[in-house]
């Protein structure tokens, strides 16, 4: 069959010009397997091909009304699910025969959810896609009906319009048995080029269980790893054929097998393959001894997620770990000029002005190269969700706002105090952007580099 995968495009960049480089590696991967199993599959990716001008929803009907697909096969997080939604319509609009297919830990984390508000869509997802979409498409080209209550994974609408949900399908064991994620359509040419990276996952699953994050509700809770020797190979294969200059690793906790993390690094050192990369981890998951091999094997930028500065927060959303050893951390890996950005969260259902306060003094004080911070948000499937009235909300709530109120306080009097406490985060990542322009070499490219490292957070 004919599929055309979609990453929705961000309503947020919409007509500012803006592109951006996040590639949708779950698409990547479904994409390599159907292609594996004979189908003909390509990608459409609004945001990262100029469909940013003064007609961006023309030029996204116009492409997909070009490729003339007989699947199209969409992801996205919460946030985007309103653009979903709307790619959904607009593939219906051009041709009701065009079969509709969601992915993604939205989908995973609330399949009834996700196919009930968006009409445009016939079927969900839940959990990894390879299999059950394969399946799915194998039954479409059935002459006698997909029997869609049989496809383990599927959400689906029964001839009275209401919404079934199967059972889940078993997670993939043997990550190393999956095809290299297809890339063509998700790297150009002009994209190779000071600040660029491309993304890479080693790991899917977290054996953690943080309130206020939907990856558990969307993976069982075994964590399954590809092989070092596997993940040095996609090295490799980026190297050879794009000439990849920088990589990141987007797993949730990179370093979370120590030893794994240690061969990944030992491999890429013996066979020629130190690429300058980026990671995110946990504070309690490095060490003095590691961050040398990270450091040795081309890590340059450590992403904490640190999320509060107050101890009894950090125990409430299951982050058990103590102020100082956030500290030590922190200050081990500027010791080895690895840049270090910390990801924060204020608004949770239990805090007043001064923990919130609290946390954006920890951030600032804590020296690192960037600090991200963040409105707590409950997504669907989480802890924090159910805090926030679970499936009472309703369908149609607009997660793209970073400013969603769960505390105590009135909705005027936080939207204020988030934006003090915003500003005075701009202001310390201004500073150090400063500061960082400062010690650097006036080279243009090593500038760029850095802006565009910067802007990407």
């Amino acid at each position: 069959m004919k599929v055309l995968l979609i990453d929705p495009p961000d309503l947020f960049l919409q007509g500012q010009g803006l592109t951006r480089q996040v590639q949708p590696l779950g698409l990547a991967y479904v994409g390599a397997w159907l292609r594996e199993k004979g189908h003909e599959v390509r990608f459409l990716l609004p945001d990262t091909r100029a469909y940013t001008g003064d007609d961006p929803w023309g030029e996204l009907r116009r492409a997909i009304e070009a490729e003339a697909p007989d699947v199209v096969g969409l992801t996205a997080v919460t946030a985007m699910m309103p653009s979903a939604r709307r790619v959904a319509r607009e593939v219906k609009a051009l041709n009701p025969e065009i079969v509709t297919v969601l992915g993604g830990t939205h989908a995973s984390s609330n399949p009834a959810q996700a196919l009930r508000a968006a009409p445009g869509l016939d079927y969900v997802i839940r959990g990894e896609g390879e299999l059950t979409m394969e399946e799915l498409l194998e039954r479409l080209e059935r002459p006698g009906g997909v029997e869609p209550g049989s496809v383990a994974g599927l959400a689906w609408r029964d001839e009275g319009g209401e919404v079934q949900v199967n059972a889940p399908r078993p997670s993939i064991q043997d990550l190393d048995a999956l095809p290299m994620p297809m890339r063509d359509g998700l790297v150009w040419p002009e994209d190779v080029q000071p600040g660029f990276y491309q993304a890479m996952v080693t790991l899917r699953g977290c054996p953690y269980r943080c309130i206020y994050c939907a990856v558990p509700s969307s993976n069982d809770r075994l964590t399954r790893y590809r092989s070092p020797e596997n993940v040095v190979d996609e090295i490799a294969l980026l190297r050879e054929r794009y000439a990849i200059p920088y990589l990141f690793f987007h797993d949730s906790v990179f370093t979370l097998h120590r030893g794994r993390t240690e061969a990944i690094c030992r491999l890429m050192l013996e066979r020629g393959l130190v690429v300058p990369f980026a990671c995110q981890t946990r504070t309690d998951r490095v060490d003095e001894a590691l961050l040398d091999l990270l450091k040795e094997a081309g890590c340059h930028q450590i992403f904490f997620g640190i999320e509060s500065g107050d101890v009894r927060s950090l125990k409430r959303i299951r982050k058990k770990m103590t102020l100082e050893s956030i500290r030590a951390a922190v200050g081990q890996v500027k010791a080895r000029g690895i840049r270090c950005t910390g990801f924060f969260m204020v608004g949770f259902p239990w805090e007043d002005e001064a923990l919130m306060r609290q946390t954006s003094d920890f951030a600032c004080d804590l020296e690192l190269d960037a600090v991200s911070l963040f409105s707590a948000t409950p997504l669907p499937g989480t802890e924090l969700w159910e805090m926030a009235g679970g499936a009472e909300m309703p369908d149609s709530v607009d997660f793209t706002t970073p400013q969603v109120n769960l505390t105590g306080l009135e909705p005027e009097a936080y939207a204020t105090l988030f934006a003090e406490i915003k500003a005075q985060v701009d202001a310390y990542n201004q500073s150090q952007m400063m500061r960082r322009l400062s010690e650097m070499t006036f080279d243009p490219a090593e500038r760029l580099a850095a802006k565009r490292s910067w802007l990407d957070g």
